[in-house]
């Protein structure tokens, strides 16, 4: 799957903040075969269907969120990134600017 753009970003971002603020009901019509294997999974681990349901969903929404913010480097990619950390450039007169730049402007939450 391609990652969001960032009007699509933007857009989630707005739906996901609209859904926060009500208490809304998320319907889900599971079929037969579905729901006997809902039922099946919450008795084994002692939850009621609802209470399964509600966990299974956090979990994967959680699963998913983590997949879409983690950086995964391989190769060539991690050996220069793990040298980085190790060994960092030292500041030049354009980074020491920025610094001070960035600094003045940016104002950090308490």
């Amino acid at each position: 799957m391609p990652p969001l753009s960032k009007s699509d970003d933007t857009s989630v971002l707005e739906l996901a903040s609209r859904a926060l603020k009500t208490r809304d009901r998320a319907q889900y019509r599971p079929t037969a075969e579905q729901k006997e294997l809902l039922v099946r999974a919450a008795t084994l681990t002692g939850q009621t269907l609802s209470d399964f349901m509600r966990t299974a969903v956090e979990e994967r929404a959680q699963r998913v969120i983590a997949d879409h913010e983690r950086i995964v480097l391989q190769g060539e990619a991690r050996h220069m990134f793990l040298a980085a950390l190790a060994s960092p450039p030292k500041a030049n007169d354009l980074l020491l600017a920025l610094m001070v730049r960035y600094a003045r402007e940016v104002q950090s939450r308490p």
